[in-house]
């Protein structure tokens, strides 16, 4: 429970409370203030119509004629209304005492009388009167009063209700900060459960989301993303080990045994040098390899997005369509390319320049001569989709998805060159720029396709 009082949630829900209580009293107060006025109001529109009926009266008949108008409204028996006409602080009519001959507005009290109804009855035995002196032509003071008791019963009514409003509001608003509190450290408590999980080894854990959509539910989906990222770089760092592990202790061990055969067998310095030579070769090709990992490794990690800026992917794609070409001939290969012109992306011209490259030399390397190669680039829903197709031997459906992980070769044998690397830096690169890798039978042979969110 120190807890709970101490979380934010809770404080937030009491500033909440006191937020709601301050408008509730101002609310309440113009209400009260709102109702009293009307009801004072309307008291004064009474007493100031039967005071202007009465010196109606007076202007008729003089003060006699006063005096008889008086006398019938108390013999009506209407006990709301009281009545006084005085003369020099002394009574001539009306049931008010002389000393409330006062001209103006003012105040007063009467005592119950026998004919008031128990609801009239205060508790103190007094009942408030509004009174109004008017001065009439010959000296003489009309007084009219009425009851106030419904006014002062209807005032201390609201600020009864005011008082226990107070308390209502300040009561909820403390439960309520208690159930948010007591809501939003389970939510925390879940969240640190599954830290806990994570730091004890198992990445495979994630935030649950409650659906509701609120800030914590962000959060949630937030931290598993980075879950997910995390688990993906934890997973190719364990991937890379063991195709370390695999693929490069074939090249080091034919290097050692090279080294080791020239020790025993050179005869001469031809020999060495032979053997030198073959080594660094070997060395460079291993040099190249953990080339290839450290960029894969460095796209991988998303820092490269910081460079990202307009790359006009038509003038590119024509660059390495020309340049492609050339190479193509050489190795009597049909080269084509079909490129819509004014296509752009937002990305890395360098990775981007790189991966389109690596999917051309692919298509050249794997793919016997007289293979034909086409390189399309197009716009489609919204997207730039770069295809190169080839109508070679292709790659088994299901080796498709096994070619883009590190060092897989379909070549068992491996005895053309290569390192495995080159799909895997494409898939690399298509993941830094959100883009898609797909690959597809073309009946026959193989299509690459890359789709590119086109730049705004």
């Amino acid at each position: 429970m120190p807890d709970l009082f101490r979380s934010r949630a809770f404080k937030s829900g009491l500033a909440y409370a006191g937020l709601f209580t301050v408008s509730a009293v101002i609310l309440f107060a113009v209400v009260y203030w709102q109702t009293a006025g009307y009801m004072q109001n309307q008291l004064h529109g009474v007493i100031d119509h039967e005071t202007q009926t009465l010196v109606g009266a007076y202007h008729e008949g003089g003060l006699a004629g006063l005096k008889n108008a008086i006398g019938d409204r108390l013999e009506s028996g209407n006990n709301d209304n009281h009545y006084l006409l005085a003369v020099h602080n002394r009574r001539l009519a009306g049931d008010l005492a002389a000393r409330a001959a006062v001209v103006g507005w003012s105040r007063a009290y009467r005592s119950v009388q026998p004919g008031d109804t128990m609801a009239d009855r205060p508790d103190d035995g007094r009942i408030p009167l509004v009174l109004r002196g008017t001065t009439l032509p010959d000296g003489a003071v009309l007084v009219v009063a009425r009851d106030a008791q419904q006014l002062a019963a209807l005032r201390a009514r609201l600020v009864d209700a005011v008082l226990w409003g107070l308390v209502v509001v300040l009561l909820l608003g403390a439960a309520g900060g208690a159930l948010m509190g007591r809501a939003a450290l389970r939510r925390v408590e879940r969240i640190n459960r599954v830290a806990g999980r994570i730091i004890d080894g198992d990445l495979s854990q994630r935030v649950p989301d409650s659906g509701r959509g609120d800030e914590f539910d962000h959060l949630a989906r937030h931290l598993n993303r980075m879950l997910d990222q995390i688990e993906r770089l934890m997973e190719s760092m364990r991937q890379v080990s063991s195709d370390i592990a695999h693929d490069l202790r074939t090249p080091l061990g034919r290097l050692r045994q090279g080294l080791d055969t020239a020790r025993e067998q050179a005869q001469s310095p031809g020999d060495y040098r032979q053997a030198v030579d073959r080594a660094i070769a070997q060395t460079d090709q291993i040099l190249e390899t953990f080339s290839a990992l450290l960029r894969i490794a460095q796209i991988e990690s998303g820092s490269r997005r910081a460079r990202f800026a307009r790359v006009e992917l038509s003038a590119l794609v024509e660059t390495l369509a020309e340049t492609y070409a050339v190479v193509a001939e050489e190795s009597a290969h049909v080269f084509s390319a079909d490129i819509q012109p004014g296509v752009a992306v937002r990305g890395d011209r360098e990775l981007v320049t790189q991966a389109l490259a690596n999917l051309i030399e692919n298509a050249l390397t794997h793919t016997p001569p007289g293979t034909r190669i086409e390189m399309t680039l197009r716009t489609r829903d919204g997207a730039a989709v770069l295809s190169v197709a080839d109508n070679g031997p292709g790659i088994p459906a299901d080796a498709r998805t096994k070619v883009t992980q590190r060092f897989y070769r379909l070549e068992a044998s491996r005895t053309r060159p290569g390192n495995g690397l080159g799909l895997s830096m494409v898939a690399a690169v298509a993941d830094l720029h959100e883009a898609k890798l797909t690959l597809d039978d073309n009946a026959p042979g193989l299509i690459v396709s890359l789709r590119l969110p086109i730049a705004g």
